[in-house]
C-alpha cells in the first residue's frame, strides 16, 4: 500500500497512514450504504448481552490495588459516546467511513466472542463521597455490570475513532490523541477497568484497524 503522511506543521506532528481503495461517486461504496450502518450498530449489541453475565475472571494487579479513584475522570469516561457518534458524523463523505465503521465492527465482534468464552471483570466498591462526579459513576456502578473488564471497550472504541479522526481531520491530531489518551485513562481511575485490559484495548484496536484494511 502506498504510505502516505499528514503533517501539522504547526505542532510538528507526522501521521502515517496508508492509503484505502477508492470508494464510488460521492464517497460512498455500495457497502457503506447497505450493510456496515446496520452492522455497525448491531455490533454493539453483543456488550449488552454478555454485560449482564456474572464474572468468573479477575485480572487485577498489584498495581491496580494501589490505584485510588479520581471521580472527575468520569468526564472522559463518558465523552466516548459522543465521540462515536461525532466520528460518524465527522466521517460522512469521507474515504475513511467504510474503514472506521468495519474497523468498530470487527473490534465489538471480537471482543464479544472474547467476553463470551472468558468472562471477566472488575470488583468494584461504591464511592462514599456525595459529590456530583461520585454520584454519577455510582449510577454507573449500579447500572453497568461488572464483567466486560478485559479488552476495554471504551479503550478500543476511543483508539478506534482518535485514529481516524487523525486521518480525516487532521490539523487537530493532537486533540484527538488526547482525548483518546484521556478516555482510556479514564477507565483506570474510575475503577471500570484494570491496567491489563487497557493493554488489551489497545490490542484489539490495532488489530480491527489492520482487518479492515486487509478487507477493504
Amino acid at each position: 500500500m502506498v504510505e502516505r503522511e499528514i503533517s501539522n506543521l504547526s505542532a510538528g506532528v507526522r501521521f502515517p497512514y496508508p492509503a484505502p481503495k477508492k470508494n464510488n461517486i460521492d464517497g460512498y461504496s455500495n457497502m457503506t450504504l447497505a450493510v456496515l450502518p446496520i452492522l455497525f450498530v448491531l455490533s454493539f449489541l453483543g456488550y449488552f448481552v454478555t454485560n449482564r453475565r456474572s464474572s468468573k475472571l479477575s485480572f487485577e494487579s498489584f498495581f491496580d490495588k494501589k490505584i485510588k479513584a479520581i471521580p472527575i475522570f468520569v468526564i472522559p469516561y463518558l465523552l466516548l459516546f459522543p465521540i462515536i457518534l461525532f466520528t460518524y458524523v465527522t466521517l460522512q463523505n469521507n474515504q475513511y467511513l467504510d474503514l472506521f465503521l468495519t474497523s468498530v465492527i470487527l473490534a465489538n465482534i471480537s471482543a464479544t466472542l472474547f467476553w463470551y468464552m472468558f468472562p471477566n471483570g472488575v470488583k468494584r466498591l461504591f464511592l462514599e463521597d456525595k459529590g456530583i462526579f461520585c454520584t454519577i459513576i455510582n449510577y454507573i456502578y449500579r447500572h453497568d455490570g461488572d464483567t466486560n473488564g478485559f479488552p476495554s471497550g471504551h479503550v478500543f472504541l476511543s483508539l478506534i475513532c482518535t485514529y481516524y479522526l487523525s486521518l480525516a481531520v487532521h490539523n487537530f491530531v493532537l486533540v484527538w490523541i488526547v482525548l483518546g489518551i484521556s478516555i482510556s485513562i479514564s477507565t483506570i481511575y474510575t475503577k471500570q477497568h484494570y491496567i491489563v485490559d487497557i493493554v488489551g484495548g489497545i490490542l484489539f484496536a490495532l488489530l480491527a484497524i489492520i482487518g479492515a484494511y486487509i478487507l477493504f
